[in-house]
């Protein structure tokens, strides 16, 4: 549409070269615009970037870890378009090791396609596959009850405003993926919202994380009918929420395995494990019923809200903007300006100092802009730990953890693959969680 004074730069990022003509990559549904639409899906283009990782166990998707680019915890740049790594935390680790495991993924997913179309601009209201016949109703199950969204919660269901309704978090599980352990790079060839992945002698861009990845012992022994730990982390966020699973391993790794075995949650033991060590229990919000797949199974909130400023529901809506200096003060409360409340209320008062925290996650970079708040925003200030149930039919042996971030923000599906061993009652002794 001629609203969109997309820039060069922008441009060139869009632009795919296809039967020797290079075509700018427009969304199909979004051409009637009015200028003020229009300048929200250039904001939306202008701000995406966020990708998030299994911890622990570590999965096979940091395997990169392994090689001296990424070894002892360092992070380098992944990509051109938009470069960007997998930093971390792993407690008081002294190192976290997840190599390249945050650009494991699947891109252009949205919910009722048959599969992803690998585009990865962010434009609101997009259906990847508009020919599809899909549910219209969104008060009816179908779709997830908006009291567990995480973006734009003060749009109506199903309204224009409602400009996230067909990504994957909106119906967890089912939305397509490229592969049950992810996509390296989330892709074929590198596009914008960070789709990249820099080719290593483990992988490639493109490359299904099921067919390279090899096991990789962790040394995680879990007891059938017991509980066990998994952590995860962001280093940015587009909302959404995730579920653990398992697949026998030796058996193919496809999302109709990692389904038939879904882990359920201890819903009392969710907790934020910050970078000092601190564990902080929080009440976590658990998603089930008809909205998600498989049936019945219990998906978890993302429980740590984001920090925006172009989704309806905002105290104040379009005040919550960082002028220059990029560490100069807010225009507006850190309250009014985060998508639901925060899990700890009584430390997540304002905005994260860098100053009194020089060295932490973004501000070892002198930025204010990747944490904004204890446990909230754009978070690199500790992990996110759960504790699952590990059903009691399982035979022992050995297996493969699933872990799946559906986004709401963005038509992407976060994945990590870990192997674990899981023995019976009698093999206490062996147990490492």
């Amino acid at each position: 549409p001629p609203e969109l004074a997309l820039s060069t730069r922008v441009a060139r990022a869009h632009r795919r070269t296809h039967a020797g003509k290079a075509t700018l990559l427009m969304p199909p549904a979004v051409a009637p615009l009015a200028p003020l639409r229009a300048a929200l899906l250039a904001s939306a283009v202008f701000t995406v970037r966020g990708h998030a990782s299994m911890i622990s166990p570590p999965p096979r998707n940091a395997i990169d870890s392994s090689l001296p680019p990424w070894s002892h915890g360092k992070h380098p740049m992944t990509g051109w378009i938009e470069p960007y790594n997998c930093r971390c935390t792993n407690g008081t680790d002294a190192e976290c090791n997840s190599g390249q495991s945050c650009f494991w993924f699947s891109q252009g997913c949205t919910i009722g396609c048959a599969a992803c179309d690998g585009q990865g601009q962010r434009f609101p209201s997009w259906d990847h596959c508009p020919g599809t016949a899909k549910p219209k109703a969104f008060t009816d199950g179908t779709y997830l009850d908006k009291k567990w969204w995480t973006a734009n919660f003060h749009a109506k269901p199903g309204s224009y405003d409602d400009i996230w309704r067909f990504h994957p978090w909106r119906a967890p599980g089912k939305a397509p993926v490229f592969d049950a352990c992810g996509k390296a790079g989330g892709t074929d060839k590198e596009v914008f919202n960070a789709g990249a992945f820099n080719a290593t002698v483990h992988a490639m861009q493109g490359d299904l994380g099921s067919e390279v990845l090899k096991p990789r012992p962790t040394g995680t022994v879990w007891r059938r009918g017991g509980t066990a730990t998994a952590r995860w982390q962001m280093t940015a966020q587009h909302g959404g929420g995730y579920r653990f699973r398992l697949c026998r391993r030796g058996e193919p790794l496809t999302e109709e395995c990692f389904q038939r075995t879904p882990l359920d949650f201890v819903r009392s033991a969710q907790a934020i494990l910050w970078n000092n060590g601190t564990r902080r229990p929080i009440r976590g919000s658990f998603v089930s019923g008809s909205a998600v797949r498989p049936e019945g199974s219990t998906w978890a909130r993302n429980p740590v809200p984001r920090i925006n400023t172009d989704n309806r529901g905002l105290a104040r809506e379009g005040e919550c903007t960082l002028g220059p200096p990029r560490r100069g003060p807010w225009s507006a409360a850190k309250g009014d300006c985060q998508q639901f409340p925060s899990p700890c209320p009584d430390v997540d008062r304002g905005w994260f100092d860098c100053d009194a925290h020089p060295g932490e996650g973004g501000c070892a970079t002198g930025g204010n802009d990747d944490h904004w708040g204890y446990c909230s925003g754009d978070w690199t200030l500790g992990m996110v730990a759960d504790r699952v149930v590990v059903p009691s039919s399982l035979r022992p042996g050995k297996y493969v953890l699933g872990w799946r971030m559906d986004c709401e923000e963005t038509a992407q599906v976060w994945q990590n693959c870990a192997d674990v061993e899981v023995v019976g009652p009698e093999r206490r002794d062996r147990i490492v969680s």
